[in-house]
Order: C-alpha cells, then structure tokens, then sequence
C-alpha cells in the first residue's frame, strides 16, 4: 500500500485528535523499525550457536527485502476486477501489504533461530494486522502481505541454506568472526 494512502486510510478513520489514532499512525510508520530490531536480536542470539542457525539469522533479513522486492510488483499491479457469477457481482484482486509483508517475513526467518524472538515478531504482526484493519485496510490484502511474505522467506531460506551455512562456516575461520560469531560445532 502507497504510504500516502495508507496515511490518509488511518486518518480519515480516525479523525478527531483521540490517542488510538496517534498510536495507530505511530505503529504503522515505526513498526517496520521494530521487525529490523527483532531481526538484530537474531543474528545476536545466533552468533553462538550451530552454523545452520547463524544461516538462518543471515538470510532473515534478505528473505524480508526479497519478500518486499517480490510484493511490491505484485501490490502495483492495476486492478483487476472479476465478474463473479450472473448477478453483476464483482470480485478485485487484494493488493498485498508490503507492512504485513515484512511482517510475515521477519517472523518466517526467525522460526530456525529463536523461538522467543519468533513469538515476539508474531505477536507483533498481530498488532500490525490490528492496526491495518482497525485504520480500514481490507483483510484480503494483509493476508496477501502475510503470504507473500513467508512463502518468499522460507523458498528463498530452503534454496539458498547451503551456501549461506557454508559462507558462515568459513567467516567463522577469518577476521569475520566477530560477526559470524564463534559458534558451536555443528
């Protein structure tokens, strides 16, 4: 969703000064922040762990851009209307929500790192996905989002695992280690 519209979406929802509107427009402005933060967290807590887990904390944040790079085509696409059956219903196509987007992808790439980190980034798409419909975005989209968001984290994660375990199993021997972390054996 277009920043703009989605500013204008919260507000003319929530007109009147009232606080869920300042803390509704906060979240959906800054909470992306939050998800980069959970995704720091990973890497911190996966640096002294097994290989396959400081891979899967590698690849969280480029299976979050590759989600957004693969949702964002998707959401600017024109709409599409369907005719749905003979009453002269019709049926639009959701536009994914590159917010819910990052969302589900953030809590998809910790899932191999911290089951904590994992329920903390759950917990708060939850409130992204409440923030969303609250401010009037339709379901359809924020589920789009959330879609796109772990099925392109976990192929990415299942396709490039080997080699992101491999080039952290070599950082570990360099002057990367302080990054990579000295990890456990595998």
């Amino acid at each position: 969703m277009h920043p703009r519209k989605q500013e204008h979406m919260l507000n003319a929802h929530l007109v009147g000064g009232h606080w869920s509107h300042l803390a509704l427009v906060g979240w959906a402005a800054f909470g992306p922040i939050m998800f980069a933060g959970l995704l720091a967290a990973g890497w911190w807590t996966a640096r002294h762990r097994r290989a396959a887990v400081m891979a899967a904390a590698a690849w969280a944040p480029f299976g979050v851009i590759a989600a957004v790079l693969v949702n964002q085509p998707i959401e600017q696409m024109p709409t599409v209307r369907l005719p749905m059956g003979t009453a002269g219903h019709i049926a639009e196509l959701p536009a994914p929500s590159d917010h819910m987007a990052v969302a589900a992808a953030t809590a998809a790439g910790l899932v191999l790192v911290s089951r904590w980190l994992v329920l903390l980034a759950i917990g708060a798409a939850g409130v992204m996905a409440l923030t969303f419909a609250v401010g009037g975005a339709p379901l359809e989209d924020l589920a789009g989002g959330a879609v796109v968001g772990v099925t392109v984290t976990l192929i990415g994660f299942v396709l490039f695992e080997g080699p992101v375990r491999r080039l952290v199993v070599r950082a570990r021997r360099t002057r990367l280690r302080p990054i990579a972390g000295p990890g456990k054996a595998s």
